[in-house]
C-alpha cells in the first residue's frame, strides 16, 4: 500500500540542499505539491539565484514530484491567519486528497495542520526514515544533520544528541 504524501516547500529545499531530495522519491515513489508551493522553491527561489530549484524543477519535469491546484480552505484563513499561502495550500491538498502524511517544518503550521487531523513530519523524519530504509547509513545522517544546521535549519542540541543516540 502506497502512502499519500504531500509536501510543503521546506524539506524540498533542505533535501535538495543536501543533494538527498531523491530519497523522497525512493521513500514516497509520487509526491504532489501546491502550486503556491512550487512557485515559492523554483520560481522566487530562480529570482534568488539559489542551486538547489534547479534540482527540484527537474523532479518535477521527471514526474514524481507534481503540482497540484486547490481550491483554499476558508476556514484555515479565518483559524490560522499566520500560515503563509504555501502552507495554507498544503494543508487544504492535503485535506483534499486525504493525505497519510504532510512534510513540512514550520513547528506553528504543523501544530496548525494537526489541529485538522493531518499526521505531520519534517526534514530530519525524511533522513531517519531514510537511514531505517537502509538507503543512507549512520555516518551519512551525522554529516547530513551536520549539514542541515550549517545551511540554517534549526535544530536543537537536544533533539540533535537524540537523535544520534537513537541511531
Amino acid at each position: 500500500m502506497s502512502v499519500r504524501v504531500v509536501s510543503n516547500a521546506s524539506p524540498l529545499i533542505y533535501l535538495s540542499k543536501l543533494g538527498k531530495l531523491k530519497l523522497l522519491q525512493k521513500l514516497f515513489k509520487e509526491i504532489p505539491i501546491p502550486k503556491e508551493g512550487f512557485n515559492e522553491v523554483v520560481l522566487r527561489g530562480k529570482e534568488g539565484k539559489f542551486s538547489e530549484v534547479l534540482v527540484i524543477e527537474d523532479a518535477v519535469h521527471e514526474g514524481w514530484l507534481k503540482i497540484k491546484g486547490t481550491k483554499v480552505d476558508r476556514r484555515l484563513l479565518k483559524f490560522a491567519p499566520e500560515l503563509d499561502l504555501g502552507e495554507t495550500e498544503v494543508i487544504s491538498l492535503a485535506r483534499e486528497i486525504k493525505a497519510d502524511l504532510v512534510l513540512m517544518d514550520d513547528a506553528s503550521a504543523r501544530s496548525i495542520a494537526e489541529s485538522f487531523g493531518l499526521n505531520t513530519k519534517g526534514t530530519i523524519y525524511v533522513l531517519l526514515k531514510a537511514y531505517k530504509s537502509e538507503l543512507i547509513t549512520k555516518e551519512e545522517i551525522k554529516t547530513l544533520l551536520d549539514k542541515l544546521i550549517l545551511t540554517g535549519f534549526r535544530l536543537s542540541s537536544e533533539v540533535y544528541s537524540r537523535i544520534l543516540k537513537e541511531l
